[in-house]
């Protein structure tokens, strides 16, 4: 994946540059810690099938919802924007006008709203952290399904004597 990236949201398109591998290991350690935890229990709800248990996941995903916005407040949501758009790392572009850095002041022209914040620091976790979580899955998925089928070779023991 390339090093730097052009996504556009709304009216502004925003230049995307890749954390230094240490810095992505420690964002990646505060991530596990502070979001990951409420966050693992609304994708569990999410993905969870339909059918007599629906009640059940609703419920799981009003408590994991309420979870992660205890552990994500503003002040949350606040550091980990000012962690995530580096300045250094991140730049705009308006139509018209040279790319210039996203520093705190020109934050101003840069977003519409809070919801263009929250769609750019997605994009820059899935640019520092898609790449190598892709490739986990890829040596693990085919090691799951290599025990899988091991397992199902397996006879259980006999219970006679």
């Amino acid at each position: 994946m390339s090093r730097t990236i052009s996504v556009p949201i709304g009216a502004t398109t925003f230049h995307i540059s890749k954390f230094d591998a240490f810095r992505q290991l420690e964002l990646l350690g505060d991530l596990q810690k502070e979001v990951l935890p409420a966050a693992g229990g609304l994708l569990s709800a999410v993905f969870s099938e339909g059918g007599p248990e629906q009640a059940r996941d609703d419920l799981a995903m009003a408590q994991a919802l309420r979870d992660l916005s205890v552990r994500l407040g503003g002040g949350e949501l606040k550091k980990w924007a000012n962690l995530l758009i580096d300045p250094e790392l991140v730049s705009f572009e308006l139509s018209g006008r040279d790319p210039q850095k996203l520093t705190e002041p020109r934050r101003g022209l840069a977003f519409e709203d809070f919801s263009q914040i929250l769609e750019l620091m997605f994009h820059i976790l899935m640019h520092n952290f898609s790449g190598p979580f892709a490739q986990w899955a890829g040596r693990f998925g085919p090691a799951r399904a290599k025990l899988g089928t091991l397992s199902a070779s397996l006879k259980p023991p006999s219970s006679e004597s």
